[in-house]
């Protein structure tokens, strides 16, 4: 295996053609330089160097190696430098995993602000349901998503907000200037829900089974755009998660409590603890929590509508 050292050695007294000014440019003694070309010599089989008079010259074999050194010591610099940049989480490439309402509501404008602090970071979304999201950090096809883990579970993470279920109503109802709706006076309404699968239906109908409700399904749909349309063109009452993008005219959404509380579940960023982070990972985090902060700041609170089996 090539001795780098000895390779920059030859290299530097290569271009010099002097190993006095070679010596002091590397900062070692000439004589310890010329121990370490010979040893370099042998080492190869090879003689680098001859003496015609004074001066020093490459052999043909220098010749013929000296670009091919200088080569390899550029990329080993260069190597060096990308390692240097890959610790300090400049430079890398991150796999992440979220729900499409999540991807929009949460991860676009924050992967914008951390793509402007890390430009050379590469990141890959992929889109999953909760459980799903949950397999792919333990097998480490993501380094990292937004989810809400079941417990006992071994993965690490960080709570990002509370989901919150809510409802549109329907333009005329008197109800919608209130400042939160229980969950029991739905028993009879044509209810408009995502499909089974995803965590606010499924969070919905633990929350119906705890007041022995069975709810009137009018529609099932994986938007949450189509279910506030039929809102608005009167065809029930869309129950939704706090993070659903409500159109502006729609109305206020309304709070669904249940026991006067409202109904939630946390949600967290997860990685695996037992897998490589990479050091870009930590920044990336720091800008989906500051997205969320920012947005429960304006009264939005998130949740990661996540379909769960």
């Amino acid at each position: 295996m090539l001795d780098l050292r000895r390779l920059h050695f030859f290299v530097t007294v290569a271009e010099m053609l002097n190993v006095s000014r070679a010596a002091e440019a590397l900062h070692i003694s000439q004589s310890a330089l010329s121990r370490a070309l010979q040893g370099f010599e042998d080492d190869l089989g090879l003689k680098l160097f001859d003496r015609v008079g004074k001066r020093l010259v490459l052999t043909t074999e220098g010749e013929e190696l000296l670009p091919r050194a200088a080569s390899l010591l550029e990329q080993a610099d260069a190597l060096s430098s990308r390692a240097d940049a890959v610790a300090r989480g400049q430079v890398g490439h991150l796999r992440i995993g979220a729900t499409p309402q999540t991807i929009a509501a949460l991860f676009a404008p924050a992967l914008a602000a951390f793509k402007a602090s890390h430009p050379d970071v590469e990141v890959t979304l992929m889109e999953g349901h909760n459980d799903t999201l949950i397999e792919m950090v333990e097998r480490g096809a993501v380094h990292l998503c937004v989810a809400s883990p079941d417990e006992p579970h071994t993965l690490a993470g960080e709570p990002l907000f509370m989901a919150e279920l809510q409802v549109v109503l329907p333009a005329g109802d008197p109800r919608r200037q209130d400042a939160g709706l229980p969950i029991q006076s739905l028993a009879d309404a044509p209810l408009l829900l995502l499909r089974r699968g995803f965590m606010t239906r499924d969070l919905f109908e633990h929350a119906c089974r705890q007041v022995g409700m069975r709810p009137k399904v009018v529609l099932e749909s994986d938007s949450p755009h189509t279910l506030v349309a039929l809102v608005e063109a009167g065809h029930g009452i869309a129950v939704l998660s706090s993070s659903a993008a409500i159109p502006a005219g729609s109305g206020r959404p309304l709070r669904l409590t249940l026991d006067g509380a409202p109904i939630r579940r946390p949600v967290s960023v997860i990685w695996n603890p037992a897998r490589h982070r990479p050091a870009a990972l930590p920044f990336l985090v720091q800008h989906i929590r500051a997205q969320a902060e920012s947005r429960g700041r304006r009264g939005r609170a998130f949740e990661a509508d996540a379909p769960v089996d």
